[in-house]
């Protein structure tokens, strides 16, 4: 399961980002750390961006980025 496949006010745990070394690093710096909450807010039409909150931050990423992000099912 990944990020894009939770519904609008879902919560899931990231289990592990698969993604290149760049952008793996880049989503950990934005707070997107293994055994973190993420809450689906919104979600673009089209696989545009959607919006995520962490902790107390809210996220906008790529619909691409955020099918990286696989969640504990």
């Amino acid at each position: 399961m990944t990020l894009t496949d939770l519904s609008l006010g879902e919560t899931g745990i990231i289990q592990k980002i698969e993604a290149d070394t760049a952008l793996s690093n880049r989503l950990r710096e934005l707070g997107l750390l293994d055994g973190m909450a993420v809450r689906m807010v919104k979600m673009a039409p089209f696989k545009g961006p959607v919006e995520i909150k962490v902790r107390h931050s809210y996220l906008s990423i790529r619909w691409n980025d955020a099918q990286s992000i696989l969640l504990k099912s």
